[in-house]
């Protein structure tokens, strides 16, 4: 059994089994309240290989897989992906394993303690501190604090705060308090803070003493909420975090060339456009590409058509005359982004979205505005399957020209998963 909580309950199961398997290269790609929706291993940049894990996370709360029944899935995921993971086998599963264990069960509490009529029957919450002989001295000197479980305190502090932390919150009524000698709640301490630069945003957030970056929220709190999974902090007004503005992402590779016969003409029927996309892949019907990071992609006339079975090729009166370059752009992308979104449909619920970027421009040396292509995919059942394909030609509102810099800039967001390297050309 998980040594962390009695046993499996239904609120850290149902946490776990809606987050959604995010790819990433680093652990700072997913921060603080998005990790409620997204499930994630640093450095794990594949999906299967980041299934593997929330699988065998599942079956440790579900099933009361140990450490050791863990490890052994860890030995299998690696083996079959040929995963290069940083720092020893021991520590690595280890810290794998208690972190997301430990953020389920403090969340599926956290749903427990919302449920009606519970802060009715228990107002006050304290913090515990787990005991261990390497502390923080930040956790050592909350052991014991007793607040209002409506405090604003407990946003921030909520265990865990940290990778290894073991602290705990417990519920407390007014009898409680009375035992503990206490008549009213104690006063939050006052932080002190750290700064931490977000490299995904260039935001220089101020993160206070004790908590790890990225453990400043209530586990559980924003999947409670159906917020968005954009972390949003909330400080005291003397510790504003401090912009810095937007990292600047690095430059596209130059536009690639294309062929004038590569654009399509107008007058196609409408099954010549999808035909002109499927032979690309050298496909003649319904198949499965691996991208060029061995991921599996559908690739199917249904890229094309409706809600009603419909094809709509010219949907947006320009797709069809790209086809050829859309298929490319799967096929030889330049940058591949993997997002994670609120699903308008199902309020609550987060979709996993893969972008695939492309320019080219029809005449090498050309002045003329590279044209942009971008390849959207949904994630589910082990594939990637199509969304929508499109190549825009964005206008500013009250413009007639083309603003597609703008647009494809709005595009490149999320985990950046890949970039194609440029040949360099020797004299």
């Amino acid at each position: 059994m998980p040594t962390y909580g009695d046993k499996p309950f239904k609120q850290a199961i149902d946490y776990l089994q809606q987050k959604l398997p995010l790819p990433t290269n680093g652990w700072s790609d997913v921060y603080g309240k998005q990790h409620d929706h997204a499930f994630m291993v640093a450095g794990a940049n594949k999906t299967a290989i980041v299934e593997g894990f929330s699988n065998a996370i599942q079956a440790a709360i579900q099933d009361g897989e140990t450490l050791a029944d863990f490890r052994k899935r860890f030995d299998s995921i690696v083996e079959k992906h040929g995963w290069d993971y940083n720092g020893s086998r021991g520590w690595r599963s280890k810290l794998i394993y208690e972190t997301n264990i430990r953020q389920a069960y403090n969340a599926g509490r956290e749903a427990q303690m919302t449920e009606p009529g519970f802060q009715e029957l228990f107002p006050y919450m304290e913090y515990r501190h787990s005991g261990a002989e390497n502390f923080r001295p930040q956790h050592k000197a909350w052991d014991r604090l007793v607040l209002a479980s409506n405090d604003p305190w407990w946003d921030i502090h909520s265990p865990s705060n940290g990778y290894g932390c073991k602290c705990k919150k417990f519920p407390k009524s007014k009898r409680a308090m009375k035992r503990l000698g206490k008549t009213t709640p104690d006063t939050a301490p006052a932080d002190e803070y750290k700064e931490h630069l977000d490299k995904r945003t260039g935001e220089l957030k101020q993160v206070p003493l004790g908590i790890d970056p990225g453990f400043e929220h209530t586990p559980g709190q924003s999947w409670l909420r159906h917020s968005t999974p954009q972390f949003i902090e909330q400080w005291p007004a003397n510790a504003k975090p401090i912009p810095i503005g937007p990292v600047a992402k690095p430059p596209l590779p130059k536009p690639q060339v294309a062929k004038q016969s590569d654009i399509l003409p107008d007058d196609l029927p409408e099954e010549s456009y999808v035909n002109a996309f499927l032979n690309e892949f050298s496909a003649d019907g319904p198949m499965v590409y691996k991208d060029v990071l061995s991921e599996p992609i559908a690739i199917n006339d249904y890229l094309f058509r409706g809600a009603d079975g419909q094809l709509k090729v010219s949907k947006d009166k320009l797709r069809h005359r790209y086809m050829r370059l859309l298929a490319r752009a799967i096929k030889d992308p330049d940058e591949i982004w993997s997002i994670l979104e609120p699903d308008r449909a199902h309020p609550g619920k987060y979709k996993l979205k893969r972008r695939y970027i492309k320019r080219w421009t029809l005449d090498e040396g050309s002045s003329s505005q590279p044209i942009h292509g971008f390849s959207a995919f949904e994630y589910g059942q082990g594939i990637w399957t199509g969304n929508t394909s499109f190549t825009p030609h964005r206008k500013q509102r009250g413009s007639k020209v083309p603003d597609n810099d703008t647009y494809l800039e709005k595009q490149r967001e999320g985990v950046n998963l890949y970039r194609r390297e440029e040949q360099v050309k020797e004299e």
